[in-house]
């Protein structure tokens, strides 16, 4: 394979590795939401790959204010 080939299947993985990690962040953006979370918390929490989303549910789940849990979680 020619080094003109070998980029272009280079940029091709990379654009489908991006592509799997938009998919993982709007997924998670959605579950923070549906769980009770501000647009723009939700967003902040699913940045940060260290968050484990099923504490961030679990915590509105059992009535902590959104603020704190923010606080907890990062």
């Amino acid at each position: 394979m020619d080094a003109f080939a070998e980029t272009l299947a280079a940029q091709a993985r990379l654009g489908a590795i991006a592509d799997e990690t938009l998919d993982v962040y709007c997924w998670r953006v959605e579950q923070l939401e549906q769980a009770g979370y501000s647009d723009a918390i939700a967003h902040v929490l699913a940045e940060n790959g260290q968050v484990d989303l099923h504490a961030a549910c679990r915590l509105l789940a059992r009535g902590c204010p959104e603020h704190l849990a923010y606080e907890i979680l990062t």
